[in-house]
């Protein structure tokens, strides 16, 4: 049985990975919200000021949205703010805070790690944060010490057990 076989999942918090040169730790109570639809009036009615950013864009202290598609972003706040699920006046929220983990990648090596883990032209940069990072698909911000990823919750054993060799 193959279930057997799979090694247990660590728990999300404090420091996931750390090699000589880069820490990977798990960034605790933000809130995730995400909205379709309506962009701008979405980020106004929940985040007002919260900029919307694109693969590497800066991601500020406070909230900020990483945008995935042409109407699609994710809204990160720094606790959960609790939107009522649903469309309203053009756009839709929907409360994933479980659902994606943040992982903040510091350190001298933190830009070697970045090399090693997306062939993406970050200096070209693009409107969508999406990426393909360590073969999973994760949205990428840059903060002042490193970057962030947020992933899917499921996916970040996976990205995990790649740190752990980088």
């Amino acid at each position: 049985m193959r279930e057997t076989n799979w090694t247990p999942a660590r728990p999300a918090r404090g420091i996931l990975a750390a090699r000589p040169g880069f820490a990977a730790r798990s960034v605790a109570g933000l809130g995730q919200t995400l909205v379709s639809g309506d962009l701008d009036a979405a980020l106004a009615a929940l985040a007002p000021g919260a900029p919307l950013i694109g693969l590497y864009g800066l991601a500020p202290d406070g909230a900020y949205a990483l945008r995935v598609a042409r109407d699609r972003a994710l809204l990160v706040t720094p606790a959960p703010i609790g939107p009522a699920d649903g469309w309203r006046q053009g756009w839709c929220a929907t409360a994933v805070d479980d659902g994606w983990a943040a992982v903040d990648v510091e350190g001298d090596g933190a830009g070697l790690v970045l090399m090693q883990g997306t062939s993406a032209d970050l200096a070209a940069g693009s409107p969508s944060a999406a990426v393909l990072f360590a073969g999973q698909r994760v949205l990428l911000a840059r903060r002042p010490n490193g970057f962030r990823l947020h992933v899917e919750a499921p996916r970040l054993e996976a990205l995990l057990k790649w740190l752990d060799g980088a």
